[in-house]
């Protein structure tokens, strides 16, 4: 068997201990797997492992003569077609690859942020569930309480204001429309959105995260975790507090 074929199957997925079975049954024609063992120059117990395996590709097949089980390569064209579907499969996941690289990106270590994505039923829950974990001593929220109001349902509210004890985090709330209710110890800080024009979300900013929310659509958050780009927005929000009116 010329040697550039035998790369020529490894190079395209298989093993070289599938290539040694898969060449030597070929040449055998249906034989028993010890003679295919002998044949390939391995033992038993791994020519049944590598049979095995090129029975799940597709590449071998496996009857009975007399009493006897025997195995046979698959022709050659079988090869060629198992290896045109797995790269067909393997261009499909490189597609899926580049669609998601640059989710991927922002993923990466070292000085780069964390971001994390969420989106539907879990949006909300999963800013919770962190604020929960990171326990941070303050939390600046900036808010169209108008969204709020309309968009959360009851059951949300009721698990933020769980988290949110302003007994235990010092909170404050710089926001658009209507304050409804204020509870005791949150400092709110009212923007006449005639002024400055609407928006339809939240920012939170708490320990070394930034968490921004979208009411519209498909409720999304997205949590960026990087502390000088929290201590840049825990500035910019002290500074609009200050400018704007105490409630």
């Amino acid at each position: 068997m010329p040697t550039d074929i035998f790369r020529l199957f490894t190079s395209l997925g298989l093993s070289e201990t599938e290539t040694k079975v898969y060449f030597a049954s070929l040449n055998l024609g249906p034989a028993p797997v010890q003679d295919i063992a002998k044949k390939a120059g391995l033992s038993r117990t791994a020519t049944y492992a590598n049979v095995e395996s090129l029975q799940n590709r597709g590449l071998m097949s496996t009857h009975e003569r007399g009493k006897k089980t025997v195995f046979a390569a698959e022709e050659p064209e079988r090869a060629l077609a198992h290896f045109k579907e797995q790269v067909h499969d393997m261009q499909e996941k490189l597609d899926t690859l580049n669609n998601i690289l640059p989710e991927i990106k922002l993923m990466s270590g070292g000085e780069r942020p964390a971001v994390r994505f969420y989106e539907g039923t879990e949006a909300m829950s999963a800013l919770y569930n962190d604020v929960y974990s990171v326990n941070p001593d303050s939390l600046r929220e900036v808010s169209n309480l108008d969204d709020v109001s309309k968009l959360l349902d009851l059951e949300v509210l009721q698990e933020a204001k769980k988290v949110l004890d302003p007994s235990k985090i010092k909170i404050k709330v710089l926001h658009i429309g209507e304050l409804k209710s204020k509870r005791e110890g949150v400092e709110c800080y009212f923007v006449e959105k005639e002024k400055f024009g609407k928006f339809h979300g939240d920012i939170w900013i708490y320990g070394n995260r930034v968490a921004f929310i979208s009411f519209i659509g498909k409720m999304m958050t997205v949590i960026l975790e990087n502390k000088e780009f929290a201590d840049t927005a825990k500035f910019v929000f002290d500074v609009a507090c200050s400018a704007a009116e105490k409630e």
